[in-house]
């Protein structure tokens, strides 16, 4: 369960590159629809998968400026942000994939309910929310490293 976004989002990568692929031998014959939904959930998950290994994107100019004592402080205050704004956009994102169940419409090409291509909205978030609960635990609690890259290269090379 641990790796569950970076398994899924492996096999969204190789689906979104055969996909890719076909579609330039074949432009008009698969579906370039397809390709964007698969891009689009990749994402989400990929994002999750990142967060718990430590290796998203952080701003970090105020933790340089401040001395090192306050720098902790302030990481968990971002993250503690970072959270509040994934749960409202779980919820938000919740509502609006219920709001498109009530007004039933589908893709263009390939007749896809809106709701379960949108339905990534509220669950990649949800995902992002666990994640960084389990990151800020592991590194605000339990003193943990805030990157995994070394250990999970470790893990695989055993």
């Amino acid at each position: 369960m641990r790796n569950f976004e970076r398994n899924l989002s492996w096999i969204l990568l190789l689906t979104l590159t055969l996909m890719l692929s076909a579609q330039v031998i074949a432009r008009y014959v698969f579906f370039e629809e397809g390709s964007r939904i698969v891009f689009i959930w990749f994402i989400y998950l990929t994002i999750s998968w990142i967060i718990i290994q430590g290796r998203h994107i952080r701003v970090n100019a105020i933790e340089l400026i401040l001395p090192p004592a306050w720098s902790r402080l302030i990481a968990f205050v971002a993250d503690l942000i970072w959270l509040a704004f994934n749960a409202l956009m779980t919820w938000y994102g919740y509502l609006y994939v219920m709001s498109e169940i009530e007004v039933y419409s589908e893709t263009a090409i390939l007749q896809i309910p809106e709701a379960a291509v949108h339905a990534i909205i509220p669950l990649g978030f949800a995902l992002m929310t666990v994640r960084l609960v389990q990151h800020m635990v592991r590194v605000y609690i339990y003193k943990g490293p805030e990157v995994l890259y070394e250990t999970e290269k470790l893990e695989e090379e055993l």
